[in-house]
């Protein structure tokens, strides 16, 4: 192992491992124990002769039943029984005290001990080894195996894979090589053990495709391994290859356990449906495991990330023992499926309950405000946090700044914000959201924000990138998405595939679609968001026909459209005319792509149809479509109707529109410009006064230009800007100018009116 363990490879800690491959053996609550010294003084003199006998041969299973029930001070008197008994401090007896006090965290006991043992072999290391490792005392650890290394004792595929388990992280990836290569060397790379924590140590350190290699070269697995790389394959959103690995079992007749269920439904909770769940469920009941808390759980978090309360619920009621990962889950269900009095009540049956409310489950609960925005539960949980203390705790601190942006309260998230002082830069995309979210105009510019950011010295990340060019994207705002760009190619995120996705995106909406082209043909690689980006550039800026080509090639590449693709190209044929090309892919898409349409894809239908002329048959496809009684589809047939000029359509369309919506202000407002676009200034007018009757208004519209690197926002009729008697003027100007032009010609109507 010359390069296995280097002198300056083995000395800084990591993060554990995933609990699929490390699972902690220490008693619960981890109590604290009177000192060794003053246990070796207690009192056994009771003890008869024939007694001692029996005790000297069978200590050893006395050591497992102390680790296996908790028992501290049992374990300590059996060691105080073998000092007395002046018994040789060997090699099977230091190690078995050795793994005793490991397992209490008592490693200072334990390391003390390793080092009176005269003849150490390769378990005594590797017990050693493993004790730093269920500790999460990782520094150690790679000190202790490096000690092991130049005292020539051998490392065997245990000590191997508990090394292999401290190598996680990014920056331990070159220890975890090295291991790798002195396991290819000594011949055990074939170990079920070593293989299964190599997966785990490349996918952990976002090398799934290293772990893949391992995973195919093994001539044996075992269902540990397979469960672990179903879990990472979950991880990585590689649905298809984890249910591939899980459909592979149940057809071998392995014995399939609760911890295969729970991966497969733990990491493919996301990606399934409603049907696919259903079945795991039954799978799981049929082996007759689906009892089991974990299972249970992850059974309890799938319903509920399918928008499926009922069976959440059911699933946790039919549990016989529950923790509080299935209280938390349940919470986050209801909250998800918008039943806030029931997680409201939950909660506090929770804490009813006596249950210890961790900072994990009100992370969770928290997250799931965020991304259903149900602020009112959001504001409680809030204080909540205050009252028991948590407010110190960055990952709460962060859910909290991001319920808040995400809920549009952007003034309470910085005030959350700016109070707590250890930020980092998981905080800081937080409060990003919230610019995103509210999109206005705003005292405190984000970009105020990053410039705190760099001079505090906290490094921005990819998310970062992304989120700061997705505000840019909104605002349009070029020059400051441009800095961005040079800043990302300086820091060297340009070429995360992310941030490379968000600037093409940038670009598109920035009016800028060469750059965004150049962006995209400089990409090392693409994925399905990249072509999407490109796609929609391609049809904001009316550019049909190229949409349609990078669709074929997108295809060609081997990337299957998705409902975004689908709904892009049907925007592209819709502005430019290609009617019935969008036409074949609507039809198509389901059959072809596995796709089905929703109800933003029947609304580009309607679109495209008027804007084709072909409004019967628009008016005819939404009252055969599922969604006859939407007001969106009904609001783009009254659109196209005023943007063809049709009276009839656009009174049919805007009479079903203004019953479907009678107190929607924008439903009047459209309808009544359509009136007042044909001519029809009276029916505009009572359309006007209906919706004033009614004490409707309609938040008003706001456009905003960029100039030296500042936005300037207005509205119809403000005058709030510091220019406006400047700039009214301008436009009073350029006003007269278009009526002079084009006062004898046939368009002096139109030009009147729109002026």
């Amino acid at each position: 192992m010359e390069a296995a363990v280097g002198a300056t490879a083995l000395l800084h800690p990591c993060k554990p491992q995933n609990p699929l491959i490390l699972t902690k053996a220490n008693p619960p609550g981890n109590p604290k124990y009177p000192s060794l010294k003053r246990v070796r003084s207690c009192s056994i003199s009771s003890i008869s002769t024939h007694k001692e006998l029996v005790l000297a041969e069978d200590w050893p299973g006395l050591l497992k039943v102390s680790i296996g029930s908790g028992n501290f001070l049992l374990g300590q008197s059996i060691h105080a029984f073998l000092i007395k008994w002046n018994s040789q401090n060997d090699t099977f007896q230091g190690n078995n005290l050795v793994n005793f006090y490991a397992k209490f965290n008592e490693l200072e006991d334990a390391r003390r001990l390793f080092d009176e043992i005269p003849v150490r072999n390769t378990i005594t290391w590797t017990t050693l080894i493993k004790g730093y490792l269920e500790n999460e005392d990782f520094e150690s650890l790679f000190r202790t195996a490096y000690e092991m290394y130049f005292s020539g004792e051998k490392f065997n595929e245990h000590t191997c894979s508990v090394i292999l388990q401290a190598c996680g992280e990014q920056e331990d990836l070159i220890r975890g090589e090295q291991i790798h290569g002195f396991v290819i060397k000594s011949g055990i790379e074939e170990n079920v053990f070593v293989g299964t924590s190599l997966i785990s140590m490349y996918s952990t350190s976002g090398l799934l495709d290293e772990a893949e290699k391992v995973f195919d070269n093994m001539d044996f697995k075992d269902v540990q391994c397979l469960n672990c790389m179903i879990f990472e394959y979950g991880k990585a959103g590689c649905t298809e290859k984890a249910f591939r690995i899980f459909g592979d079992m149940l057809s071998s007749g392995l014995e399939l356990t609760d911890y295969t269920f729970t991966n497969i439904i733990s990491s493919c909770s996301k990606n399934v449906g409603i049907e696919e769940g259903r079945q795991l469920h039954g799978l799981a009941v049929k082996f007759g495991i689906v009892n089991v808390t974990s299972l249970g759980n992850a059974v309890i978090t799938m319903y509920g990330k399918l928008g499926m309360a009922e069976d959440s619920e059911r699933m946790f009621y039919s549990l016989s023992e529950k923790n509080l990962i299935s209280w938390t889950a349940l919470i986050s269900g209801y909250v998800r499926s918008r039943c806030g009095e029931k997680a409201v009540h939950m909660f506090l049956e929770l804490l009813d309950q006596g249950i210890y409310i961790d900072s994990g489950c009100l992370v969770t609960v928290l997250d799931s405000c965020s991304e259903c925005k149900n602020l009112d539960l959001g504001v409680q949980l809030h204080a909540f946090v205050i009252k028991v203390g948590y407010l110190c705790n960055a990952n709460i601190v962060t859910a909290i700044v991001d319920m808040y942006a995400k809920s549009g309260n952007l003034k309470s998230a910085k005030i959350v914000y700016n109070g707590f002082s250890s930020k980092n830069i998981s905080l800081f995309n937080a409060i990003l959201v919230g610019f995103i979210e509210t999109n206005k105009d705003d005292d405190e510019d984000a970009m105020v924000f990053f410039s705190q950011l760099r001079l505090s010295g906290i490094k921005p990340d990819f998310v970062t990138f992304s989120r700061l060019l997705s505000l840019s994207a909104n605002q349009a705002c070029l020059v400051r998405g441009k800095s961005l760009h040079a800043y990302t190619i300086k820091t060297g995120f340009e070429a995360d595939l992310t941030v490379s996705n968000a600037l093409i995106t940038m670009y598109a909406k920035c009016g800028s679609i060469q750059d965004a082209y150049q962006m995209f043909n400089g990409m090392n690689g693409h994925d399905l968001v990249s072509w999407n980006a490109m796609v929609a550039a391609c049809s904001i800026h009316g550019e049909g026909k190229m949409a349609l080509l990078l669709f074929e090639e997108m295809k060609r590449e081997g990337f299957a459209p998705d409902e975004i693709t689908i709904l892009a190209i049907l925007q592209a044929c819709s502005y430019t005319g290609l009617w019935q090309d969008g036409l074949r892919l609507f039809n198509e898409m389901e059959s072809n792509y596995g796709v089905r349409p929703v109800i933003e894809h029947f609304a580009c239908i309607v679109d495209l149809l008027g804007r084709a002329g072909q409004l019967p048959e628009a008016m005819n496809f939404i009252n055969s479509s599922p969604f006859p009684d939407s007001p969106l589809l009904w609001r783009t047939l009254v659109s196209v109707c005023k943007l063809q000029g049709d009276l009839n359509f656009g009174m049919l369309a805007s009479k079903k529109l203004l019953d479907l919506l009678p107190e929607e202000a924008a439903s009047y407002v459209l309808v009544s410009n359509t009136y007042a676009g044909s001519g029809m200034l009276d029916e505009a007018a009572k359309v006007r006064t209906a919706m004033n009757d009614l004490k409707l208004s309609k938040v008003a519209g706001c456009s905003w230009i960029e100039i030296d690197n500042k936005v300037h926002c207005f509205v119809a009729s403000d005058k709030d800007h510091p220019e406006s008697r400047e700039i009214y003027a301008k436009l009073d100007q350029l006003t007269d100018e278009i009526k002079r032009k084009y006062s004898d010609t046939n368009d002096a109507d139109m030009v009147g009116e729109i002026v």
